[in-house]
């Protein structure tokens, strides 16, 4: 009888015993009235009509590839790909789930690179084997500077849920005005040819503009504290201004290869909207045809993109 006793208190004393994990864990926690999030992270655009300068220098470096001659390529011209963007948002909790808040963001992406080709080969005058030309040419293009920053003063409207007492996952919305400038700097030399000749050429670009944007972002709070927390969230930015203005500078000098001083100096200036100026390469084997960035021609409408995914990390603050 003392056994059964024994067993029974136990198996009493377990099953008093099963709700208390469930009972330890804490419900979540009321969510702050007020939030703010700092973050800042990577990521990824494709502003194409200004990377199209990058499409017509590459091709003007190869304009003699495919050519049976004697040449020599080093380097390669990048493309503005990669950004850095910033963000600081402020909202104050609407219910259990909305917020609803403002903010200001920057993006911004820098480029230079630099390439060089030379090509050599002799033309001989078939009626006249003892005549011959021979041509030497060397082209370098150092550097190419792609350049934009992005300003985003916002509105933003978010909502999420709490997941556990520690996490809370959701997205969020965010319209406003973008101002954005870009950059773009170009020094370029062509040396040599049939008779040596130096011909050095230097431009600069700056451009203005703004436009409303959009995002959207997915995020997720991890808390550390009942105040702080870590921030992770990814989304994409819609960022597409359609007109730029600014200025454009081009400064271009010729000299004998064998002078000491520059025999011919030439500065263009002009101001006015960006277009994408159409611009033809002729060669032997093939052509090419594309646009480049400029000022003050004839051309169709450029587009300054700013749009692509972003992902960013930073602390969250709850008041």
């Amino acid at each position: 009888m003392g056994g059964i006793r024994r067993r029974t208190c136990a198996l009493a004393g377990l099953l008093l015993a099963c709700p208390l994990p469930l009972a330890a864990q804490s419900p979540p926690a009321a969510p702050s009235t007020w939030q703010i999030d700092a973050s800042v992270g990577v990521g990824r655009i494709a502003p194409d009509d200004l990377n199209a300068r990058v499409a017509y220098d590459t091709a003007w470096l190869d304009y003699l590839r495919t050519a049976q001659v004697s040449q020599q390529h080093d380097g390669a011209l990048r493309e503005a790909q990669d950004t850095v963007p910033v963000s600081v948002r402020v909202a104050r909790r609407v219910g259990r789930h909305w917020l609803l808040g403002g903010g200001f963001s920057y993006v911004s992406s820098r480029e230079a690179s630099s390439a060089s080709a030379s090509y050599r080969y002799t033309v001989v005058d078939p009626r006249a084997q003892e005549y011959q030309r021979e041509f030497a040419q060397a082209l370098d293009i150092d550097p190419l500077v792609l350049e934009v920053r992005d300003y985003l003063p916002h509105g933003v409207v978010g909502v999420d849920v709490a997941l556990g007492s520690r996490l809370r996952i959701g997205g969020a919305l965010v319209a406003g005005w973008a101002f954005a400038e870009c950059d773009l700097t170009r020094a370029s030399m062509t040396q040599g040819g049939f008779y040596v000749t130096n011909r050095q050429s230097d431009l600069e670009m700056t451009g203005q503009g703004s436009g409303p944007a959009a995002e959207g972002w997915l995020t997720g709070r991890i808390a550390l504290t009942r105040r702080m927390g870590v921030l992770v969230e990814g989304g994409f930015a819609w960022h597409e201004l359609k007109t730029i203005t600014g200025s454009l500078a081009i400064t271009q000098r010729i000299q004998d290869g064998e002078a000491a001083e520059v025999e011919l100096e030439q500065v263009v200036r002009a101001d006015g909207r960006w277009v994408n100026q159409p611009v033809t390469l002729q060669s032997s084997s093939a052509t090419w045809r594309g646009t480049v960035p400029s000022i003050g021609v004839q051309g169709s409408s450029f587009t300054l993109s700013l749009t692509g995914w972003q992902f960013r990390v930073g602390v969250s603050l709850g008041l």
